[in-house]
């Protein structure tokens, strides 16, 4: 079994693992404010509970997930 590490270095995934888990967390909505490291990230926003994913590698192609709290 292969451990794979995400580009952002933060923690590592085995292959048994879900990869909704964040790659990332940002106070706050990250778009225009977080450039994203690959398309399909996913960000945790620390101050609304939200989860956000790139769409593409625009810093403005954030979508949210999760509505916030």
């Amino acid at each position: 079994m292969a451990i794979v590490h995400n580009k952002a270095h933060s923690q590592a995934y085995a292959p048994d693992v879900s990869f909704c888990s964040p790659n990332r967390v940002n106070a706050g909505e990250p778009n225009t404010t977080l450039t994203p490291q690959f398309a399909g990230e996913i960000v945790l926003d620390t101050a609304g509970n939200c989860l956000w994913k790139a769409i593409t590698l625009a810093n403005n192609s954030w979508v949210a997930l999760t509505p916030p709290n």
